[in-house]
């Protein structure tokens, strides 16, 4: 009789994009950072701007899609405990220790699911929907469904926050991602693989570095920015399985067909057409189409990311802005002067003031224009509102006509050009943090908090903010118990313990206590200082 055989029944499987992405985040997370740009607060501020009707951040709901372990959305539910949030991640592995953190600050208004996108089904509507580095790293699936629950879950007067890879900048960037992808295709081990990505990144610059053309300049400038990257950005941004840039007008497109429309971009300044070049401006200032306008500035600009605003298509979006538009909110100046000793000796009619950000400037020769920019200068750590702007310009130029003073800033100086150029900010809320070091300082608990976990916290303007050793150690003790003598004493105790180094101007150890003590008084106050400067100290 002849043998028989027993054929083992198989399941066949399919491996998703989705399956992919969460054994990638779960075998090696993603560092999750605070993004200001995102904060429901920002958003708030450009929707008023548009003079639409946005929800109170105090009582809002916020929904973040790809939350990963709450770096973005924690910091914000803990500074604002009266509004609800909630957040979603495909990673069981950061889920767990956003929730860990949640746990820890004791916040019961916010929760975060392991849950895909895909599977969101959650009848609730939210004011705020958030969705940042994910839509450039999934399948056309689950893109249509992030702009379905944008429709679906955004409120009445809702706004929708989406970042994405941009073409045409990204046409060349992919030829990077493509060399280190195909150079580590073989590896699968997370840490070799961003190291071996790292080594082939080091021989090309060395082999460039005689070579002057375009495309060369173009790879030593990519390759340097990626060389100061932590490996989870390398890992998620550059070798993940799935990264797919669109094209604004396409992205658009696809956003339409949720019956969703264009709001604004995060920044300001890149969706001003008066930003480019006369020759530019003038002829895209005839288009009357914003999505048309847009695409022709990413052609121009080479633009590679996005971050879009959208809302609802029954919204009236206020595009005509007059230059009182300004008056509503909080300013801060984000240029830099000419002149880095500028004060007000250095005002004189006739005499150029220049400040400028990015490869945008502003300029003033008149007297009282100069003494505004000095104003918020001076205030340029912590946002002044427009009236007190006003209140100390006529205070400080013994003009008390307040009608004056406000057509001069709005016409003259003209603060909601300088808004657009991405030279001055504007928030609609106040700045809750002292530039004051007060005898026995205090740091933000959050912050506080996350020193104790890692190198970086999250600052009063929703800022990552990166921690040196020494202000790591000091910001643990800012309960306000502690006074600069105490403080001092904390640092003297760490050094004399070999957890801190006390390094002279030739970087080199100091071993004479005398010397040390000397040491320390004179980087403590400037530590502090340096954190109030930061966001990081707050009132009793």
């Amino acid at each position: 009789m002849a043998d028989s055989s027993i054929t083992p029944m198989t399941t066949q499987t399919t491996v998703t994009t989705v399956d992919l992405l969460e054994a990638e985040y779960n075998a090696y997370p993603y560092l999750s950072f605070p993004f200001s740009h995102t904060h429901p607060t920002h958003l708030f501020t450009l929707a008023k701007l548009f003079n639409l009707q946005p929800k109170a951040v105090e009582t809002a709901k916020v929904l973040e899609l790809g939350c990963a372990s709450g770096g973005n959305l924690i910091p914000m539910a803990f500074h604002f405990p009266t509004a609800e949030f909630l957040g979603i991640d495909l990673s069981e592995k950061q889920v767990a220790m956003g929730l860990k953190d949640i746990k820890a600050l004791s916040l019961t208004n916010i929760n975060i699911l392991h849950q895909s996108i895909s599977n969101f089904n959650v009848p609730d509507k939210y004011d705020y929907i958030i969705c940042h580095g994910v839509y450039s790293w999934v399948d056309t699936a689950v893109r249509e469904k992030i702009l379905q629950i944008c429709h679906d879950n955004l409120a009445t007067n809702g706004i929708a926050y989406i970042s994405y890879n941009t073409y045409p900048g990204w046409n060349m960037v992919n030829s990077v991602r493509e060399m280190m992808s195909w150079h580590t295709k073989n590896i699968s081990d997370p840490s070799a693989k961003a190291q071996q990505a790292r080594t082939l990144l080091k021989f090309i610059t060395d082999g460039l570095q005689d070579d002057k053309s375009p495309y060369a300049e173009f790879l030593k400038g990519e390759i340097n920015l990626l060389s100061k990257q932590p490996d989870s950005y390398l890992l998620h941004d550059h070798l993940s399985s799935f990264n797919q840039p669109v094209y604004f007008y396409q992205f658009m497109e696809a956003a339409n067909k949720q019956q969703l429309s264009y709001l604004s971009d995060a920044f300001l300044a890149t969706m001003f057409t008066d930003n480019l070049p006369p020759q530019f401006s003038k002829e895209l200032n005839k288009i009357n189409n914003i999505i048309v306008s847009g695409q022709y500035m990413d052609f121009i600009r080479n633009q590679r990311f996005r971050s879009t605003l959208l809302c609802h298509q029954a919204l009236k979006v206020n595009r005509a802005l007059k230059t009182e538009d300004v008056e509503q909110f909080y300013l801060q100046l984000m240029g830099t002067p000419n002149n880095p000793n500028f004060n007000e000796a250095s005002i004189q009619e006739g005499k150029e003031i220049i400040f400028t950000h990015g490869t945008l400037s502003l300029k003033a020769q008149n007297q009282l224009s100069q003494l505004a920019l000095l104003i918020l200068h001076e205030n340029r750590y912590k946002p002044i509102h427009y009236n007190e702007l006003c209140s100390k310009l006529a205070q400080r130029s013994n003009n008390n006509d307040m009608a004056f003073i406000k057509k001069h800033l709005n016409e003259s100086l003209n603060l909601l050009r300088a808004v657009f150029a991405g030279i001055v900010n504007l928030y609609s809320y106040p700045s809750i943090y002292t530039l004051e070091v007060k005898e026995k300082p205090i740091a933000c608990p959050l912050a506080r908090y996350q020193a104790k976990q890692q190198n970086f916290v999250t600052n009063r303007r929703h800022e990552p903010v990166g921690l040196d050793p020494l202000t790591k150690t000091l910001l643990e003790h800012l309960d306000g118990t502690h006074d600069i003598h105490a403080l001092e004493a904390v640092l003297e105790k760490q050094i004399q313990e070999k957890k801190l180094l006390a390094l002279d101007e030739n970087k080199q150890p100091i071993e004479d206590i005398n010397q040390i003590k000397k040491h320390i008084a004179q980087l403590c106050p400037k530590a502090l200082e340096n954190m109030a400067k930061n966001a990081l100290l707050i009132e009793v």
